[in-house]
């Protein structure tokens, strides 16, 4: 990213970037514990996949930011 002076809807995808990151670390902290008792097997299983979504996205907010 470049040193300028980043527009609006800029900042704002840089700082939806920043929020989903912490979310994700949070998400797979929580899932590299081991499923819980309390977490069936397809909510776990879901859980998994939006992780790995979450973490495409994120992906993607970084490809875009690079552009600016």
């Amino acid at each position: 990213m470049s040193e300028k002076t980043l527009q609006p809807h800029e900042q704002r995808v840089v700082e939806e970037k920043e929020q989903l990151k912490e979310r994700l670390d949070k998400l797979m902290d929580f899932l590299q514990k081991g499923q819980p008792k309390f977490i069936d097997d397809k909510n776990w299983t879901l859980l998994q996949e939006q992780c790995d979504a979450m973490n495409w996205y994120y992906t993607i907010l970084i490809s875009r930011i690079e552009l600016f």
